[in-house]
């Protein structure tokens, strides 16, 4: 970008190849824009028109993202020389309009006031006259500071002035004058060959002569470029055979330039580029389709597996739902059979709880009768207590009504004193008396009555007692501790 601001034709494209091959996978659009427009800079400085048309071609498909109108304007008119160079002025016209547009919108008057410079040169070759006039006109009242854009005007402006139905050669050599002494910028061989004929026109035959034999002097390839100028100066001194051989060579060079415009160079490059892009499209579509099916296939394949995942999660849960429900009909069975049993057992506890309610009531009404047959005793408290002792017979030291006490105790308790005594050893009577009293329920102060103890003595054997059992390998362990 420095060398081209500076007008540093730089023709070495390693320069910015670089940059081209980073833009194409990386940083934005008008990033890439720019790599590829200055790409065809250098390819054009190195007279490589087509493939300058191609980088430009691949820098316009970009245009439509960028919002640099100036860079906009630039390509345009980069791609009018371009065309300009091959004769192509249909195509140089179209891109020049572009340009014109694109800096009016960019508000770009430096580059505007150019490319409706080159505009002006289009519609002069085109012989539209009058609008070529017009853009002149202005682009000179316009560019006053600009010299490069006045040296556009000025040049061909003085050339349009000598070739249209009505010259005005003195105009034009003054604007030819003050383009080299004002401007101070050097001719171009147009130029000379524009002021030679206008000098022919106005009778200055001295001034004409003059020029004329500086540019018959130039080789011929320089010299073919004023054979027009040569010719229009001959036919206007009437030297019609000079005219003819002048307008002859003119029209060779100029056929040179047809055959090279008919064979489109720069249109066959761009249709081979395009063709080729068409078929690399073709080609990415292509491995794109094949990209998409084999996605569509990796999710059809997922999907399949995810089914027969999903199937086998589902047997598998139908599989433990019916085990569990075996399981829930085999406890539902089992609870309603211990129910039953349950009920079954309630009932036993219940006639064994109306027999032990009955049983333990059955002393108080005993009492209760005693007390009111002795009513019209006289003997009324030794009848009572008589009744008592009878009552409380079976805890009297009587080996035999001891021992029903004690097997009663066993039939009620699951046997508890017989396997108490047999998981003790040697138990006297006196200990079996008071291990009966303490299963039963008998408070420390009437076991120490009955058994002759004091209250702290019933404590302490009580507590001994416990340990011992504490001490046993039993299974009744602690049903007896629960007991006592």
């Amino acid at each position: 970008m420095a060398l081209d601001k500076n007008y540093i034709d730089t023709t070495n494209v390693n320069v910015v190849l670089p940059a081209v091959n980073y833009y194409q996978k990386h940083g934005s659009e008008e990033e890439r824009f720019k790599a590829y427009y200055y790409l065809g800079r250098f390819q054009y400085n190195a007279n490589n028109d087509n493939a300058a048309a191609i980088s430009y071609s691949k820098a316009e498909a970009l245009t439509d993202d960028i919002s640099d109108g100036k860079a906009k304007g630039l390509l345009y008119m980069a791609f009018a020389d371009i065309y300009n160079r091959s004769q192509n002025i249909d195509k140089e016209e179209e891109y020049v309009r572009k340009g014109v547009e694109a800096f009016e919108v960019a508000g770009d008057v430096k580059h505007g006031n150019l490319s409706a410079g080159r505009l002006g040169i289009l519609l002069y070759n085109r012989q539209e006259w009058d609008k070529a006039d017009s853009l002149f006109s202005l682009g000179i009242e316009r560019a006053r500071e600009d010299t490069v854009a006045m040296s556009v005007f000025l040049s061909n402006y003085a050339r349009m002035l000598v070739v249209r139905p009505s010259p005005d050669p003195e105009k034009a050599i003054g604007f030819l004058k003050q383009l080299s002494v004002s401007y101070k910028h050097p001719l171009s061989l147009k130029d000379y060959g524009a002021w030679a004929y206008a000098a022919a026109l106005i009778g200055d035959e001295s001034t004409c002569t003059q020029i004329e034999n500086q540019l018959k002097r130039l080789d011929e390839p320089r010299k073919n470029t004023i054979l027009n100028w040569l010719y229009r100066i001959e036919q206007h001194r009437g030297n019609y055979e000079k005219a003819l051989s002048y307008l002859i060579d003119a029209k060779a060079y100029d056929s040179r330039l047809v055959d090279n415009l008919l064979s489109d160079p720069i249109g066959q490059a761009l249709q081979s580029y395009y063709s080729s892009e068409a078929l690399n499209s073709k080609r990415e579509a292509h491995i794109l389709r094949l990209q998409l099916s084999l996605v569509i296939l990796g999710f059809c394949l997922l999907f399949l597996l995810s089914l027969g995942y999903f199937k086998q999660k589902k047997d598998k849960r139908e599989k433990e739902m019916e085990r569990l429900l075996t399981i829930g009909e085999e406890a539902n069975k089992l609870l309603t059979q211990t129910n039953e049993d349950l009920q079954t057992t309630l009932e036993d506890l219940r006639k064994s709880y109306v027999s032990t309610y009955k049983d333990k009531f059955s002393a108080i009404g005993e009492l209760c009768n005693a007390y009111m047959d002795s009513s019209s005793r006289t003997d009324k408290k030794d009848y009572i207590v008589r009744r008592v002792e009878n009552l409380i017979a079976y805890i009297s030291d009587d080996d035999k009504l001891h021992a029903r006490f004690e097997n009663q105790i066993n039939k009620d308790l699951n046997n508890i004193v017989k396997h108490l005594k047999a998981d003790l050893g040697d138990v006297d009577k006196k200990e079996s008396r008071f291990i009966c009293y303490c299963i039963v329920g008998f408070d420390p102060e009437m076991i120490g009555s009955i058994l002759n103890l004091s209250i702290s003595n019933v404590y302490t054997k009580k507590s001994r007692l416990k340990e011992r059992i504490r001490g046993l390998d039993s299974p009744y362990k602690d049903e007896y501790l629960r007991m006592l």
